[in-house]
């Protein structure tokens, strides 16, 4: 009973692996095309050693009885000499199939043989071959029974020595298919190992590439490029949790303080009590405006962002940001230059959104008395927005962050503007989502100019 579980158990392991092994698999199939081309080469070529070797001998007999039978006298002496000489039976009809010589055993109790066939007695096995033949001006039909016994054995001599030469042969062949198998899966396998050890903690392992040149080398370099992904999106994704919870800490710690102040001191000092309220409802405002941003991107980033698209004047809501920019803002020269109408299918509020963006962005880092252009026009087939200050300028470092979340430019340069480093890329999300591209010119000290590029076809 013990070994039979255990020859179970064998059995059962065998299979698990041929289930679950790419290897085994494909060796086993390799190892089924081989042996199925073995054996169809083997019959191919019993088979047509057969033929060629009955055919050959069959000939024989037909020539030598129809070279008797042209000199041959009425009774057919000679026939009947060769026919006993060779064990070969021979029979004679007339074209109503009537047997008119018979030489040998008695074959004509097997019937007539339209063309060819098999009959198989005691002691032989004959090959009836029928061909039409002029005895004495007269036409006749001869049936030859040619034995093919010999021509069978040295079938079956040569079948024995193709078995014995394709065993040897199926051997070593299914050893070197496994052999070729472990070479060909050993990337696999390196893969997996490396794959197995990607955690949080390293995501920056790559599968190595260095030694594929096949089919392995592509899917690897597919792997590395999304693991490259993976590992950008989680680094932003931690960096994003950092930057929001560093922003969140600062009014919070606020609202704290002055939560304490008025605990203390709040409850009979107006002064302490009145500057309290207007600090924690500035910081709460604050809160609330970064909440704000942040549920934008989080919705941005989760797909769940849908524009609502309308028909509306481009024109005149420039006109209107412009007005309301210069009503709230009197320490910079807000400007514009828009000489055209331009209608534009696209979401009004996101898009109004965006471009104020961009126009506070300028005030914040263009000194008083800066100047601020507000243009639209056009680009080849775009409509072109254009936002151009006076202000500080960026660097080329800065420009290739600019649009990034949290990052805000030299604080030395910019001293206090306030702000969280989401305004940039919220606005960046709206023009993209619009199918817009957006350009940055910017010279250090010399200012900045942001622009809108939005075609009208896909807007």
């Amino acid at each position: 009973m013990k070994n039979e579980n255990m020859l179970t158990n064998l059995f059962k392991s065998i299979r698990e692996k041929i289930e679950f092994s790419i290897r085994r698999k494909l060796s086993l199939k390799y190892i089924k095309i081989l042996v199925g081309v073995m054996l169809a080469a083997g019959l191919g070529v019993l088979l047509v050693f057969g033929a060629i070797t009955i055919r050959d001998n069959v000939t024989k007999d037909y020539l030598a009885i129809a070279n008797t039978l042209s000199h041959d006298s009425i009774g057919y002496p000679d026939v009947r000499k060769y026919s006993e000489e060779h064990n070969l039976p021979v029979l004679i009809y007339d074209q109503n199939k009537n047997l008119i010589f018979a030489a040998g055993p008695d074959m004509a109790q097997y019937g007539y043989k339209s063309w060819i066939g098999v009959v198989r007695t005691e002691k032989n096995l004959y090959l009836a071959l029928n061909r039409s033949s002029v005895i004495f001006d007269v036409p006749a039909r001869v049936v030859i029974y040619s034995d093919i016994r010999e021509e069978l054995g040295e079938g079956l001599k040569l079948a024995e020595i193709i078995l014995i030469v394709f065993s040897i042969i199926l051997f070593f062949a299914v050893i070197a298919i496994a052999l070729s198998g472990r070479g060909i899966f050993e990337p696999i396998r390196e893969m997996t190992r490396t794959v197995k050890e990607i955690s949080e903690k390293n995501l920056n392992l790559r599968l190595n590439v260095s030694g594929s040149k096949n089919e392995l080398k592509e899917l690897a370099l597919t792997f590395n490029e999304m693991m490259n992904r993976i590992e950008d999106h989680y680094n932003r994704q931690k960096q994003f949790v950092s930057d929001a919870s560093h922003e969140l800490r600062t009014p919070i710690a606020v609202i704290q303080g002055y939560a304490d102040m008025l605990d203390r001191w709040g409850k009979n000092d107006k002064e302490v009590l009145q500057e309290s309220i207007d600090a924690i409802k500035n910081e709460a405002e604050n809160m609330r405006e970064l909440i704000d941003k942040l549920l934008f991107l989080a919705r941005h980033d989760n797909s769940t962002f849908v524009f609502q698209k309308e028909e509306f004047s481009l024109t005149e809501m420039l006109s209107e940001i412009i007005k309301e920019t210069q009503i709230i803002d009197s320490t910079h020269m807000i400007s514009s230059d828009i000489n055209q109408e331009v209608s534009l299918n696209a979401d009004k509020i996101r898009m109004k959104q965006a471009i104020r963006i961009f126009i506070d962005n300028a005030l914040k880092y263009t000194p008083a008395g800066g100047k601020i252009t507000v243009s639209l026009g056009k680009e080849g087939n775009s409509i072109a927005v254009s936002i151009k200050d006076t202000g500080i300028g960026m660097t080329k470092e800065e420009l290739e962050h600019v649009f990034d979340r949290f990052y805000r430019v030299d604080q030395s340069r910019t001293k206090d503007k306030g702000g969280h480093g989401l305004g940039l890329a919220i606005a960046k999300i709206i023009i993209l989502g619009h199918n817009g591209k957006l350009k940055v010119r910017s010279k250090v000290g010399e200012g900045s100019e942001f622009i809108i590029l939005l075609d009208v076809s896909t807007s």
